[in-house]
């Protein structure tokens, strides 16, 4: 039986955490679940921090139709909380290239809620990318530059109309950047929720888990 954040976990010398949420034993992909945070803070990422229990409820709702497909589902926890010049990137790529050893040759689709769809943007240039769902995305125009989609990315950035603490619109900005990238990317801001997503939760999970688990399984 599949426990949900099993105690089978990986940990970087720096203090980041990479656990299993749903972990088969010959994979048809992997989903990287990258949760929030905030633009500064050398404290270290606690499990009880809301932006990664939200990211966590996430992580929960992807591996309910991925364990039936024989999907993955890993969760990386940052060593800090802070973007802090891009820290969590370093964690980011950290926690790629421990799929990659355990799982070679096997497709990745990357899930990151605020500061974690930041992370996932930076991080869609590995080849093994196949598909990336953003929530609430913190993004930066600046970051862009940053980003190189790999080729067949399937992405989709949600974003609820009502976001105060980032914008729908960077989001809209990012599909852009991904469009001309050749990458497939579509926008979805047609709900009335904010930053937390919680106002319409189901429908935020159950787009983000189709989306994800359904690139990975024709990739």
């Amino acid at each position: 039986m599949t426990r949900v954040f099993a105690t089978s976990r990986t940990d970087s010398p720096d203090g980041a955490s990479l656990r299993w949420v749903h972990r088969p034993a010959d994979p048809r992909g992997v989903v990287l679940v990258l949760h929030g945070g905030q633009s500064a803070g050398s404290e270290p990422t606690s499990w009880r921090q809301l932006s990664v229990l939200r990211a966590r409820l996430f992580a929960t709702a992807i591996a309910r139709p991925a364990r039936s497909q024989q999907v993955a589902v890993a969760f990386l926890r940052y060593a800090v909380r802070g973007w802090n010049g891009g820290s969590p990137v370093t964690d980011g790529r950290w926690a790629m290239e421990q799929l990659r050893q355990l799982h070679p040759d096997v497709p990745v689709g990357l899930f990151g809620y605020s500061m974690g769809g930041r992370v996932a943007l930076r991080l869609t240039g590995d080849p093994a990318v196949r598909s990336l769902v953003t929530a609430a995305a913190w993004v930066e125009s600046a970051d862009l530059r940053h980003v190189d989609a790999a080729p067949g990315l399937d992405a989709l950035l949600l974003h609820g109309s009502q976001d105060r603490v980032t914008s729908p619109q960077g989001s809209a900005v990012a599909a852009q950047h991904l469009q001309g990238q050749g990458a497939r990317a579509r926008v979805q801001t047609d709900l009335d929720d904010t930053h937390a997503m919680m106002r319409h939760a189901r429908t935020w999970h159950t787009r983000a888990a189709e989306h994800l688990v359904g690139a990975l399984v024709e990739a």
